[in-house]
């Protein structure tokens, strides 16, 4: 009854009382930004608002072809059907010099928010209105940000982000932008953005509502009552489950599947077990439920909007199609071709033999300039191999000095301890913070090398080819056996198997990829 009441709601603002703005007070932070400090708030009917954070997406704003690639999902093979690993591709729908961005709500929808969108404005806003809002359907969250554009456009529209001519809209955000923004995007440690979360210390608790004790008894909890993510996003684990724009598919091992399912909803909710809760979990319902016959809806659907922009046109229209020629004509295609292939077929089906002689030239040209390109990847990817196994070599080193200071630390201060009122006391308390402050100087060079370590790793797993990287990494073993560098030789040796260690867990933590490098 609920679910029907709520739409009922939606269907009469839609004409009359979201499309007028309601004499009401202004509300209180707590309803609109309890933690202060927004990117942007949009306002609302009923004197409402609502938060968002601005989230960098870095490219190349010259070229507006140009996207940011990033690997989604995690490694488990359990739910790999969901959510195992897969290539994708992001890019702001707003720009300046420094790159491109987007916005996204820095906290779920809440009661208030709700109420206002609705026209149930009359009853006065309180603190109880904070709570996340919930028994939604997928159609209602698409209708809720329709009717806050709608009402903005015609109450403040200056208030919504521009780019040009392009105006900012309010809509449900797409998978590709819910994770990004989830795990920290540009903000966060990059070895740290492939990680099952997005956080390394501290507690889930710390940071989400979940299924446990003392975690709300099943109930949804007021937003931002927990720390926000690296971006500045409350909740985005547990609370509410928040529904996306784009509707379910199953992961075809590294790529999407050819069907279309159902609602995907992301982030788990207060009733999902902390095992669960995960930066690439998804979970997918029935649009519709056949027992009542009506849009599928439930107690913990939540709502997290981002601002978009539609892309092309009329002054970038021109930019964007020769963006695109630009890359068709350098070969940088999604597709993989193969132009001496296509010259070969030419070449038989040629019968002028000046046609046929140039169609030849250009195929030897062709040949020539993918050896080059051959020549110059191995040549990379040898100098990746060495600067890996140089990194190997250094964090073995440092872990080694870590280990021998930590044990020199202890002892100083058990000295230290008995040596209270005597005149060895002082001195070994200047041992003491000297060591300390030696052990953190190499900490801060570990995770230097380490975030060096997984980009090296990185690289020859994105960017080089299996048999190109085999051919380098082969060459440079004998270079070095012929150089008797065998102490070198080892340890590439070793980065070698951190590689194919690292290509099936790609999104391993920070703590794990330490230990892959200095077992």
């Amino acid at each position: 009854m609920k679910h029907v009441m709520g739409l009922l709601m939606l269907l009469l603002s839609a004409g009359a009382s979201v499309g007028q703005e309601t004499d009401s007070a202004t509300w209180d932070a707590e309803l609109v930004d309890p933690a202060g400090g927004a990117d942007l708030i949009l306002p609302l009917p009923c004197g409402g608002g609502m938060a968002f954070q601005r989230v960098a997406v870095p490219v190349d704003v010259a070229d507006p072809i140009d996207d940011r690639p990033f690997r989604m999902g995690q490694s488990q093979e359990s739910t790999g059907f969901s959510d195992y690993l897969t290539p994708a591709f992001l890019r702001g729908a707003f720009y300046t010099q420094e790159g491109s961005y987007y916005y996204i709500a820095r906290y779920e929808m809440n009661v208030a928010q709700y109420r206002a969108l609705t026209g149930a404005c009359d009853a006065p806003f309180t603190r109880k209105d904070r709570f996340a809002q919930g028994d939604l359907s997928w159609f209602e969250a698409v209708n809720l940000t329709r009717l806050m554009t709608e009402w903005i456009l015609q109450n403040a529209a200056d208030s919504l982000p521009a780019q040009g001519t392009r105006k900012g809209f309010v809509r449900l955000p797409t998978e590709v932008e819910w994770e990004y923004a989830t795990r920290g995007g540009a903000k966060v440690d990059p070895t740290l953005f492939p990680g099952r979360r997005f956080f390394e210390d501290g507690a889930l608790s710390d940071y989400a509502h979940f299924q446990a004790a003392g975690q709300g008894r099943g109930k949804l909890r007021p937003v931002g009552l927990r720390a926000p993510n690296p971006v500045g996003l409350f909740d985005v684990y547990g609370n509410a489950e928040e529904l996306m724009l784009e509707p379910f598919r199953l992961n075809a091992v590294g790529r999407q599947h050819g069907q279309a399912g159902g609602v995907v909803t992301r982030g788990g909710s207060i009733d999902t077990t902390p095992e669960n809760i995960y930066s690439a979990q998804r979970r997918e319902y029935p649009m519709f439920n056949p027992r009542s016959g009506m849009a599928q809806s439930g107690s913990f659907f939540g709502l997290r909007p981002v601002i978009g922009a539609h892309i092309v046109t009329d002054a970038d229209y021109d930019a964007i199609r020769n963006g695109w020629l630009a890359r068709v004509e350098t070969g940088e295609t999604s597709e993989s071709a193969e132009p001496l292939t296509a010259l070969a077929a030419l070449l038989e089906e040629e019968i002028d033999p000046r046609r046929k002689q140039a169609l030849s030239d250009l195929q030897l040209s062709f040949r020539l300039a993918r050896e080059a390109a051959e020549t110059s990847t191995r040549q990379a990817a040898k100098s990746t191999l060495i600067s890996g196994a140089a990194f190997v070599e250094t964090l073995v080193e440092d872990a080694r000095a870590i280990q021998q200071l930590d044990l020199q630390l202890r002892a100083l201060r058990d000295q230290a301890r008995v040596a209270v009122g005597t005149p060895q006391h002082p001195q070994l308390m200047v041992a003491f913070r000297n060591t300390l402050e030696r052990l953190g100087q190499l900490r801060e060079g570990q995770a230097t090398y380490l975030l060096s370590y997984r980009a090296a790793l990185e690289t020859l797993t994105n960017d080089v080819e299996g048999a190109t990287l085999d051919t380098a990494y082969q060459t440079l073993s004998q270079d070095l056996i012929e150089a008797e560098q065998v102490p070198f030789l080892e340890m590439l040796r070793q980065f070698w198997r951190d590689l194919e260690a690292y290509r099936e867990q790609p999104d391993m933590s920070q703590q794990d990829l330490l230990a892959l490098a200095v077992r």
